[in-house]
Order: structure tokens, then C-alpha cells, then sequence
């Protein structure tokens, strides 16, 4: 069993407080842990050791994974790349939801201004992965405020969360064999979906009708807090080239624990990953300000440039 736990994804955004009234009033989320800290610096390869950041830690259905940060450079300001785009590419992420009432949730974020739906609920039916007949679904795609971009589901014949809840972060690569072999060589993930198949016009990213390649991989929860690529094969999206290992607004990062960061950073060294910062000691404010929060901490890209932070609680 791997010793990594995919315990959020954390988006950079413009305005934490405003995507944190989104998440909690549009998704129904609870703020698990709020901050303003000075960056140790060096694990997310933007801004510079000292600066001060906001951070907000959102929770849904799962009190432990399958979080979301919202992180937000104060003073100095990141670099604003302009409107949020509505199409996706190589070095964007995919998070895909499950949902306890989809049309209430469609309501909510049609009247939440910068909120986008890209992609009406629609009905649909698929073969369960696990064997178990077929899966009567209705799904709907939205942008949130700052422009990331969700797939959302409601099941018909199949029970359903109480809460929003987040499955999975699928990154869009350029090579899923080479992606996979990551998640599962060095970070020792369990692969337990790799498909190829023709895409719908729910994605925001090709046409339909492309072909694509998807694979998922679990740490140690079966259905959430997992990892998963998509590679365009025909017709292969743009390659963004040395961009996809800049960091700033509209990025996103996989942030994961572990019991052994060092033995976990050699493997990472082995497998060849761009480290941005080796192991190393620190504390971070607790919730609210009192107290603080032992940690050694390390950061580097997955071979497509994704940043992964890894935290070990001391």
C-alpha cells in the first residue's frame, strides 16, 4: 500500500474569499482551515520566501481527503493572467464530482456571478467499472468563479452522496503511460482504470468525437481522493511546451501526506521528477491562529509538469 494520501487539490486563485463564499454557498462546503502565513518558499515555484499568502482549506463529505485549497498570494500580488478561459489544455485539471441534487445545484451556480455552466445536465447510462450492470446518471459541467473547471454526476440507481464530493483530480497530459508510471512507480499508487474511448461534448477541451486515453488511480480509498490522466490521442491537444512547469493563477496543485517523506523523496529522485524543494522542517499556523502545525514538507512536478506538495506531520 502506498504511503501517499491525495489529500487535496489546492487551486491559486485571484480572490480566496469570494471562491470560499462559492464553495461554501454554491457547493455547500465547510471551511476546515483558514490562514494568512509567509511562505517558507521553494516548494511552488511562484512568488518568493516571505511572502504572504491566504489560504483556505475546504471540506465536504470526507473529513480527512478529497479537499480543495484556495490559495491566494497578498502582498506581493501575483501577476493576473486575465479573464478565466473556458477552454481546457495540457497542464489543466478536471475534477470530477458527485452530486446529492443536481438541478438545485445548477440554480445555485447559474446565480453566482463569474460561475459558469458549461455543459447542461443531460441524461446518460455507462457500464459500472466494477462489474455491476449499468449506471443510470444525469451530468452537468461547470467553471467555478476563477475558471477551473468540475464534472458533476447524480446517479439514478445508485446511491449518492449528502455532500458535494469530489472524486477525483484528473490532470490533462500529454502522455498517460508515461503519467501512470509515475503515479504508480515512484508515488506507489494502484492503477484501477485505464481506458481508451471517444469523448462527448461535456469536456471543454477538444471536440467530440476525439479519442482519448483516461486512466485512475487510487491511494488508499476506492472511490475518492484519487489521481487520473487524460491524453488526447486523436487529435492531440497543443503542447503548451517549458509553460506547463510555470506556476501562478489558474494553476493547480495535488497536495498529499505521508509517514516517510524521506524515503518517499528518494524514490521521487530515482524516478527522475523536478524537485523544487528537497525535505525539509517547518511550521505552519494552526486554524485560526493559534498554535502551529509541524511538518516536513518537499515539492516536485510530476513528469508533466503538475507540482505536488507532500506534507509529513512531526
Amino acid at each position: 500500500m502506498s504511503s501517499v494520501i491525495l489529500k487535496r487539490t489546492t487551486l491559486i486563485v485571484r480572490d480566496a474569499e469570494r471562491m470560499m463564499r462559492f464553495y461554501r454557498d454554491v457547493l455547500g462546503w465547510r471551511v476546515d482551515y483558514q490562514s494568512t502565513m509567509t511562505l517558507s518558499g521553494g516548494i511552488i515555484p511562484c512568488g518568493r520566501p516571505g511572502d504572504a499568502v491566504k489560504l483556505y482549506i475546504m471540506a465536504g463529505a470526507d473529513p480527512e481527503i478529497a479537499k480543495i485549497g484556495l490559495l491566494e498570494w497578498v502582498a506581493p500580488r501575483l501577476p493576473d493572467p486575465g479573464p478565466p478561459p473556458r477552454r481546457l489544455g495540457i497542464g489543466d485539471v478536471v475534477l470530477v464530482a458527485d452530486v446529492p441534487d443536481m438541478p438545485a445545484l445548477v440554480q445555485r451556480i447559474a446565480a453566482f456571478p463569474g460561475a459558469h455552466v458549461h455543459c447542461p445536465p443531460k441524461d446518460g447510462t455507462f457500464p459500472d467499472p466494477r462489474g455491476a450492470g449499468t449506471i443510470a446518471y444525469s451530468s452537468m459541467a461547470f467553471f467555478d468563479p476563477e475558471g477551473f473547471f468540475y464534472e458533476t454526476y447524480f446517479r439514478y440507481n445508485r446511491p449518492n452522496p449528502s455532500q458535494f464530493l469530489i472524486r477525483r483530480t484528473t490532470g490533462i497530459v500529454r502522455d498517460v503511460g508515461r503519467s501512470i508510471d509515475f503515479l504508480t512507480g515512484p508515488l506507489g499508487l494502484t492503477k484501477i482504470q485505464d481506458s481508451t474511448m471517444a469523448i462527448e461534448g461535456m469536456l471543454a477541451a477538444g471536440k467530440a468525437g476525439d479519442t482519448v486515453r483516461f486512466a485512475v488511480c487510487k491511494c488508499r480509498h476506492d472511490y475518492i481522493g484519487m489521481a487520473a490522466a487524460l491524453q488526447f490521442i486523436k487529435d492531440p491537444l497543443p503542447d503548451p511546451g517549458p509553460r506547463s512547469w510555470d506556476y501562478g493563477i489558474g494553476r493547480a496543485l495535488f497536495v498529499a501526506g505521508t509517514d516517510d517523506a524521506d524515503g518517499l523523496f528518494a524514490q521521487v529522485q530515482a524516478g527522475g521528477a523536478r524537485v523544487t524543494r528537497a525535505p525539509f522542517d517547518r511550521a505552519v499556523p494552526a486554524s485560526g491562529g493559534v498554535g502551529e502545525t509541524r511538518l516536513r514538507s518537499m515539492g516536485f512536478h510530476d513528469p508533466d509538469g503538475f507540482l505536488w506538495e507532500v506534507n509529513q506531520r512531526l
